[in-house]
C-alpha cells in the first residue's frame, strides 16, 4: 500500500510458480494475467497504475524476467513484486544476487523477491544500485519502508551526458583551475539538477572531443537511444520521433523565424524620388488647381459675377491665386497650415526605411542572404517541406558548420540574415539595447515553424525520467528557469561570447550632399544633350537644307 495502484498484471509460466496457485482469485481488484509465450503491451491495456508481479520458477532464467520487462514498457518505474517458489536459503544469495542484477539490467529498480516461505520467514530481499550493486535482505517485521526512494540520494553517481553548444542552450567554459562548467540555462538546469540528487555530470571518453565545437541534435538524440548518454543537455523536439517516450515533459514551444537586417533609412533623394512619383504629382497639381480654381471663381462671383469672356479663360488655364498657393503650400500667410510642412520637415529629419522584405522572393531579389548551417537544412526540409526548400535556395546563403553559424550570429553583419528560434532571440534583442540603433529585427513572415515542443532526449525507458521531469515542472513553477535564462545573457558577456560594443552606423542627416545632386545634373545633362542636337539639327538644315536660291527674273528689253 506504498504506491497507488488500482489493478495487478501477474506474469507467470504455471500456475504453481505463484505458491498459490488461486492467487489471482485472491485479488479484490482488476487483473491481467499473461505468460512469455504471449507478450504484451500492459501501458496500452488501460489504466498504467498497477501492482505487476512475476512469478519466477529459477532465478537464473533470464529470458523470462526480460519479456517480464518488455511487457512493462515504458512503467518500469512501478513498485514490482517478485515471487520465487522455493524456501529461503543463505546458500542461494548469489542465485539470488545475479536475479537482481538481471534486473538492473533491464531497468526494474524497485522490485522485491519473496519466497515460497516468507509467511514464516518475513525475509525479502531488493538491491541498490547506487552508487554500485548492493544486495541487501530485509526482515518485513522491522522494515519501515518496503520500497524506499533509491533516487532520493544516488551517492555520487554518474549521469553521462553530451552538451550540443548552443547558446544560449548550453555553453562550455574552463575556470582558472582548468576544471570543464557547464553554463547556459539548459546547462544551470542539469547542473542543479545533478546537484539536487547528487550526482557527478559525466562527460563519456568518446565524447571529449565534443567540448570543442556545437554538437548537431541528431547525434545527441542517437547517443541517448543507444544508451551512451543518460540525458542529453540539448532541446530536441520531438515531433520528429514516432515514440515521444524518448524526452521527459516538454520544456519549451519555440517558433522558428528569419532574423532580417533593419530596412535602412531613405537617403532625401530617394525620398523625394519615391514620394513625389508622377501619379503623385498629378493629383497634387489636380488638387491645387481645383481649389485654385474654386477659389478664383468666389473672388469673381464677390467682384462682378461671371462672364463668358476672355478672363474666365484665362481663369481656367490658370487659377493660381498667389495667397491661397502660399496658404496650400504653408507659408506665411494670415491662415497658416503646418501639417504638411511638419511631417515634411519630419520625414526629411528622421527619413522612413524602405519597404520591409516580407517573402523569401523579396530576400533573394534584394540580395540579403539567409546564413544557414548545411546540417540545419534537414530541419527546414522537415518542417516547410523539400518543395519549399527548392523554390527558395537561393534566397540561402549556406556555411559548412554549426560553429561558423553561431560565429557569424556573434559577429551580427548586417549584410545577411539568419535563421533564428524564439529562444535565442532574446540574448540578440537585449544585446542590441546597448546599440544606437538595433540592426536586426526578428520577421516572423518568413518563418519556419510556427510552433514546435522542445524537450530533453533521454533513453526510452530511462530510470531519471520521472525525475527529470518533476525536477522541470518544480524549476519553471519556482521562476528559476526563468532566472537562468535571464543570466545567461550576461554570462556570454562575462565568457566573452560577444560584447557589448555598438555596431551599429550612426546614420547623420545632411541637407545636401553630392549624392543628391545626381538627378540634377542627370537632367540638366539631358537638356543640355537635347539642346545641343536640336543646334546641330538647326545649323545642319540652315547650311544644307534651308538656304533658298534668290529667283531669277527676266529682263524685257
Amino acid at each position: 500500500m506504498e504506491t497507488r495502484f488500482y489493478g495487478y498484471f501477474l506474469f507467470r509460466n504455471h500456475p504453481m510458480d505463484c505458491v498459490d496457485p488461486e492467487l489471482p482469485s485472491n485479488f479484490a481488484l482488476p487483473f491481467l494475467q499473461w505468460n512469455e509465450s504471449h507478450p504484451v503491451y500492459v501501458r496500452s491495456t488501460g489504466n498504467s497504475m498497477i501492482l505487476p508481479i512475476i512469478c519466477v520458477k529459477h532465478l537464473s532464467d533470464k529470458d523470462h524476467l526480460l519479456k517480464f520487462a518488455q511487457s512493462l514498457h515504458h512503467m518500469r518505474l512501478r513498485n514490482i513484486l517478485a515471487i520465487y517458489n522455493r524456501n529461503f536459503s543463505t546458500d542461494a544469495l548469489s542465485e539470488i544476487e545475479t536475479f537482481f542484477q538481471h534486473c538492473q539490467q533491464v531497468k526494474l529498480i524497485n522490485i522485491i523477491l519473496v519466497h515460497r516461505d516468507f509467511s514464516h520467514t518475513h525475509i525479502y530481499h531488493s538491491y541498490n544500485q547506487f552508487p554500485e550493486f548492493a544486495l541487501e535482505t530485509h526482515d518485513m517485521r522491522n522494515s519501515t519502508c518496503i520500497y524506499p526512494n533509491r533516487l532520493a540520494d544516488v551517492a555520487d553517481t554518474k549521469l553521462n551526458i553530451l552538451v550540443d553548444q548552443v547558446e544560449p542552450n548550453t555553453m562550455f567554459y574552463v575556470s582558472k583551475r582548468g576544471t570543464l562548467y557547464i553554463a547556459g540555462y539548459i546547462g544551470h538546469f542539469i547542473a542543479e539538477f545533478a546537484e539536487r540528487y547528487n550526482f557527478q555530470l559525466w562527460l563519456p571518453d568518446n565524447y571529449n572531443s565534443t567540448t570543442e565545437h556545437v554538437v548537431y541534435t541528431e547525434e545527441i538524440r542517437q547517443a541517448a537511444r543507444n544508451g551512451s548518454i543518460d540525458v542529453g543537455a540539448s532541446l530536441l523536439t520531438p515531433q520528429k520521433e514516432m515514440n515521444l517516450h524518448g524526452y521527459i515533459y516538454p520544456v519549451e514551444f519555440f517558433q522558428w523565424f528569419t532574423m532580417l537586417p533593419v530596412e535602412p533609412p531613405l537617403e532625401t533623394y530617394q525620398f523625394f524620388i519615391r514620394f513625389f512619383r508622377p501619379a503623385v504629382l498629378l493629383g497634387l497639381f489636380f488638387v491645387i488647381w481645383l481649389l485654385s480654381f474654386v477659389g478664383a471663381i468666389q473672388v469673381e462671383f464677390a467682384r462682378r459675377g461671371i462672364h463668358w469672356n476672355r478672363t474666365l479663360l484665362l481663369m481656367l488655364i490658370i487659377p493660381w491665386e498667389l495667397d491661397l498657393l502660399r496658404g496650400l503650400l504653408c507659408q506665411s500667410t494670415a491662415i497658416r497650415g503646418n501639417f504638411f510642412s511638419t511631417n515634411l520637415i519630419k520625414w526629411l529629419t528622421v527619413p522612413p526605411h524602405e519597404e520591409p522584405i516580407e517573402t523569401f522572393r523579396e530576400a533573394a531579389e534584394r540580395n540579403v542572404k539567409i546564413q544557414l548551417a548545411e546540417p540545419a537544412i534537414a530541419d527546414v526540409k522537415f518542417y516547410r517541406g523539400n518543395e519549399f526548400w527548392q523554390q527558395n535556395r537561393d534566397a540561402f546563403h549556406i556555411v559548412s558548420t554549426l560553429d561558423e553559424y553561431q560565429a557569424n550570429i556573434r559577429k551580427m553583419d548586417a549584410r545577411y540574415g539568419y535563421v533564428m528560434d524564439t529562444i535565442a532571440w532574446p540574448i540578440v534583442e537585449h544585446r542590441q539595447r546597448y546599440f544606437t540603433h538595433p540592426l536586426f529585427r526578428l520577421s516572423k513572415s518568413l518563418y519556419f515553424s510556427r510552433g514546435s515542443l522542445l524537450s530533453l532526449p533521454i533513453g526510452e525507458n530511462s530510470i531519471y525520467k520521472d525525475l527529470l521531469s518533476d525536477f522541470y515542472l518544480r524549476s519553471r513553477e519556482s521562476g528559476l528557469l526563468r532566472h537562468w535564462y535571464d543570466i545567461t545573457f550576461y554570462l556570454m558577456v562575462r565568457f566573452e561570447r560577444f560584447s557589448l560594443k555598438d555596431l551599429s552606423v550612426e546614420h547623420k542627416h545632411e541637407v545636401l550632399t553630392l549624392k543628391e545632386f545626381e538627378w540634377v545634373w542627370l537632367a540638366f545633362g539631358v537638356g543640355m544633350g537635347f539642346s545641343l542636337l536640336t543646334f546641330l539639327v538647326e545649323l545642319y538644315w540652315y547650311h544644307f537644307c534651308g538656304r533658298v536660291q534668290p529667283p531669277v527674273v527676266p529682263y524685257t528689253f
